[in-house]
This record gives C-alpha cells, sequence and structure tokens, in this order.
C-alpha cells in the first residue's frame, strides 16, 4: 500500500468506537513501561475519556479504504487541552496521535502531523505545540525529523513523569 492511498478526515460519530478501539492499540505498547498497573489503567482511562471530550476542537484520523489506521486531536490552548491555562499556550496542541500498529511505516502519522499544520495555518497560530513522555522515543524522533523544537518553558509534571514539549513553528 502506498501513502497516497490514506485519507484524512474529521472523525465522524459513527466511527467513534472503532476510533476509541484503534487508540487503545496504538498506545498498548507503552504498558510494559508502566510499572504500577494502576497508573496504566489510569492511562488508559484517560484515553477513553477523550473522545467525548467537548474541549476538543477536532478529531483527524487516518482511513484506508474505510479503515482506520490512527488518528489524533486537535485543541486550541493549553486550557482546553490539558486544563493547564498556565502554559500560556493559545495555539493549536495535538494530542493522543496515536497509529494502530498495522498502519505503521506507511506515513499515517506524518499524514497527521501535515493536516494538524494546515489546521493551525488556517486558525493562523504562530506554532503548533504537542507533548509527549520520553517512552515515546520513537515518537519524539518522528517530531524532531520533521522540524518540532523542544520548549521547555511549556512541560509539566504529571505525577513524577516529564510532559516534554514540542513546538513546530508556522512562520
Amino acid at each position: 500500500m502506498t501513502v497516497a492511498e490514506i485519507v484524512i478526515e474529521h472523525l465522524q460519530e459513527e466511527d467513534y468506537a472503532r476510533y476509541l478501539e484503534v487508540l487503545v492499540e496504538s498506545y498498548a505498547q507503552y504498558e510494559k513501561d508502566y510499572k504500577d498497573p494502576e497508573r496504566w489503567q489510569s492511562y488508559l482511562s484517560d484515553i477513553r475519556a477523550s473522545i467525548g471530550n467537548p474541549n476538543a476542537e477536532t478529531i483527524l484520523v487516518a482511513k484506508r479504504e474505510n479503515e482506520i489506521l490512527g488518528g489524533l486531536q486537535l485543541f486550541t490552548d493549553a486550557e482546553k487541552a490539558y486544563g493547564l491555562p498556565e502554559l500560556n499556550i493559545q495555539s493549536t496542541i495535538v494530542r493522543l496521535l496515536g497509529v494502530h500498529p498495522k498502519g505503521r511505516g506507511l506515513g499515517v502519522a506524518k499524514k497527521l502531523l501535515h493536516e494538524s499544520f494546515a489546521f493551525a495555518r488556517k486558525r493562523q497560530d504562530p506554532a503548533l505545540y504537542l507533548h509527549s513522555g520520553d517512552i515515546m522515543q520513537a515518537a519524539i524522533n518522528l517530531y524532531l525529523s520533521l522540524g518540532f523544537v523542544r520548549d521547555e518553558s511549556k512541560e509539566f509534571y504529571k505525577g513524577d513523569i516529564l510532559v516534554k514539549s514540542f513546538r513546530y513553528d508556522l512562520s
């Protein structure tokens, strides 16, 4: 399959359940990095709750022949994305970028991020942000390869885990 066959669209209500499955399956690889099973269950619970989050501006999904391979959520500021207005981010923020294992290596994440750049440019945002943790090193490498830079001024802790900030300047 080629990347050209992957289409990015806004999540439709009838696809919520399948998107949720894809999201959970795409993050399952990190379960082994959680020493505390309760903390992992809490993380999964947060992922599941995110689908109905009224603060999300939109959810983008990558589809190939009507099959959802991945997706991400877009928020318009840090208060809506994390409940953290003190981060002072008034630009588009990507959350929960996930690619199902069978969609990896097809350029799905890149296509989703490029669509996010277009979304943020349309809003005339100066930058696009996302946050990630050290356990997601492959994702961080992708972000850096696309031109994101680390922005330590927009980082925070969730429990004892540093949530690193990455910024893509749009101007």
